[in-house]
């Protein structure tokens, strides 16, 4: 949804809004009649409304050296031409005004003239009357009245009346002003908005005053107008170059700002991630060395409770290892049977044992190494042997092992 467009108006020497102030920013203007110059132009086919009302307009400025920028607006369109109602803004006397806007930092987007919204805000109270086509609207307000001669609801005079001045003689002057623009017509009535002191206007025509419309109403009337680009628009060219200067610089300043944050972004990407690298590097390190050192007072508990176990632990004793290798000695059957002798024994307790001895046959030897290995007690048993010995006797080693060795 469109953001709606703040209307403000340079009224009694000072802008108003609806709302309780003035907000800075951009904005559309609506200004009194007697702060333009204005006048009904008739533009044949194929002329430029703008160069055709220029020079008229010209001559009706107070500062007739001043370039004006002139804005036409087509109330009546025929196969031969078109009916414009042509306006500027002076800027020499719109001093004030452009003091006020300053002030109040606004920039001005569209000029409008206030009497024109509140025309369009009365236009269903004026009536319509197709028997007697023309009228005459006076519409007051605080810097002027506002004079419409209107011909089948068409404009062909328009005239800023200030509070000094003759009422009667304006009204004269513009009826004679849209005779000559419109060609005779009879005046039906006179409609009166607003305080104005019309003694002596019922000589030209019955009077008929009107409730006037609200500020609101006039207001919302200037914003309706606002949104067609047909419409007036007065605003000077030295004013829409400020207008567009400081659009530039807006845009200029939010381009720098969302650069200023993508550079600021990069630089905290190229300095602060080795930063928080580094802190991240540095916490990492603190972790580990007090893991580090968690785990080697672990490890030292743990090789404590194994030294406890392993000399708590007698079943790998020497004279335990010593009984278990005799329990597995082949044993004779009578003194005239084969034995085993064993003549060296080697024991190492966290390694196992390692013994030498003789038997009388091969197959003894080879009976006593099975044994060794049925009875659970080593990982590994590693026999050497038998060889003949003195006396036809066979010569062994056997080295048994708590634990098997590490193939390389």
């Amino acid at each position: 949804m469109a953001e709606s467009i703040q209307i403000v108006a340079y009224t009694g020497g000072e802008l108003r809004a609806l709302s309780e102030g003035v907000a800075p920013g951009e904005a559309v203007l609506a200004l009194p009649l007697s702060r333009l110059v204005v006048k009904m132009v008739r533009v044949a086919e194929g002329e430029d409304p703008v160069a055709v009302a220029t020079p008229v307009l010209a001559a009706l400025s107070p500062f007739p050296d001043e370039p004006l920028t002139v804005s036409c607006e087509t109330v009546s369109e025929t196969e031969k031409g078109r009916v414009v109602l042509a306006a500027a803004l002076p800027e020499s006397a719109a001093d004030d005004i452009a003091d006020a806007l300053d002030a109040a930092k606004v920039n001005v987007t569209r000029v409008d003239a206030l009497a024109l919204g509140e025309l369009r805000a009365l236009w269903g109270q004026l009536g319509a009357d197709h028997r007697a086509a023309r009228k005459l609207v006076l519409l007051k307000n605080v810097d002027c009245i506002s004079l419409f001669v209107l011909d089948d609801d068409v404009p062909s005079a328009v005239r800023a009346i200030t509070s000094d001045g003759d009422l009667r003689r304006e009204v004269m002057l513009s009826l004679l002003e849209a005779e000559d623009f419109a060609g005779g017509k009879p005046l039906s009535e006179i409609v009166v908005s607003g305080d104005v002191d019309a003694t002596g206007l019922e000589a030209f025509a019955p009077v008929r005053r009107i409730e006037g419309a609200g500020e609101e109403a006039v207001f919302a009337g200037i914003e309706a107008r606002s949104a067609d680009p047909a419409s007036l628009d007065v605003l000077p060219d030295s004013w829409r170059e400020v207008l567009e200067e400081t659009r530039f610089k807006a845009k200029l300043k939010k381009f720098l700002a969302i650069a200023g944050g993508i550079w600021a972004l990069v630089m905290l990407v190229l300095f602060g991630v080795p930063v928080v690298f580094g802190l991240l590097t540095d916490h990492q390190r603190t972790l580990s060395r007090e893991h580090s050192r968690q785990y080697k007072a672990v490890l030292a508990t743990k090789e404590k409770v194994n030294l406890v176990r392993k000399y708590s632990d007698h079943s790998r004793g020497a004279l335990e290892i010593m009984k278990a290798v005799s329990d597995t000695l082949p044993m004779p059957e009578d003194a005239d049977s084969s034995c085993i002798e064993l003549n060296s024994w080697n024991f190492k307790r966290e390694e196992g044992v390692r013994f030498s001895g003789e038997a009388d046959t091969a197959a003894l030897v080879y009976q006593f190494k099975d044994a060794l290995i049925d009875s659970g007690i080593f990982a590994e048993v590693n026999l050497q042997g038998p060889s003949a010995g003195k006396g036809n006797r066979q010569r062994f080693d056997i080295d048994c092992r708590f634990q098997a060795e590490e193939e390389e």
